[in-house]
């Protein structure tokens, strides 16, 4: 997949990186619930106190962006942050920066289709502390992946920014499955169809022997019966039942 920074052009439309504050956080919480009556309610202004506060080191970014991926969105921040100075330790877990963003960038997460938004559940929007809940946000999730797995990240942010898929709810909510790059690469070489840059077909289907949530109970096995922390790819995907062999080809 080309890299989004030679694909997308900047547009000069920068702002710099603010952090919602806890008012913040409830201001834009009750924009979004106004949306179910009128999906052409006005965003509030929330770049300012005591609604927000500026990021510290400052860092500017392009309000305009359009990204095509959830893929995209995680490398451009990962850029971002990095070309900064900043690690990944210093952002992850900062919800009112998550929550920003996701204020800054909502009319991508959320657009209006047929005179209506495609509101999902709150934590796509407002990010929260808890991780079964964190990783279901639609910009915190991209960057978490991203930072971790880079190009092997692709099976879970393929989608739009506003689509959660569901490799992302079955393997990211296993904190031991998605810090695991051996975990992440075997998923990948099982799931991935590389010509047509998408999931295998039947991957999540329940018809289909060794599909993606049989993976995850198979994982939820060796995690209690192998050191898989020490394991490469090979090595998993050769500790695999017969049922996943279809998948390996």
């Amino acid at each position: 997949m080309a890299g989004i920074l030679k694909a997308t052009a900047w547009t000069g439309n920068m702002i710099r990186l603010r952090i919602l504050s806890d008012q913040g956080i409830e201001k834009f919480r009750e924009y979004i619930q106004s949306l179910k009556d009128n999906p052409n309610a006005l965003r509030p202004d929330l770049n300012i106190e005591p609604y927000s506060n500026e990021f510290q080191p400052s860092v500017e970014i392009d309000e305009m962006r359009i990204f095509s991926t959830k893929m995209e969105l995680g490398e451009y921040l990962l850029h971002l942050f990095e070309k900064a100075g900043i690690g990944r330790s210093s952002v992850i877990g900062i919800r009112g920066l998550w929550t920003w963003l996701a204020y800054l960038f909502f009319d991508q997460l959320c657009p209006i289709v047929n005179g209506a938004r495609k509101l999902r559940e709150i934590a796509k929007y407002i990010c929260s502390s808890d991780y079964t809940d964190y990783y279901r946000h639609f910009v915190a999730a991209p960057y978490d992946i991203y930072s971790l797995h880079r190009g092997n990240s692709k099976l879970f942010l393929y989608n739009p920014l506003y689509e959660h898929n569901d490799f992302i709810e079955q393997f990211a909510s296993k904190h031991y499955i998605i810090s695991n790059i051996y975990l992440i690469e075997a998923i990948l070489r099982l799931y991935w169809d590389e010509n047509k840059n998408r999931p295998k077909t039947g991957a999540q289907s329940k018809s289909r022997l060794g599909y993606h949530i049989r993976l995850k109970k198979v994982f939820d096995q060796f995690e209690l019966t192998y050191d898989i922390y020490s394991m490469t790819s090979d090595e998993i995907l050769n500790l695999l039942p017969e049922e996943f062999d279809d998948w390996k080809r």
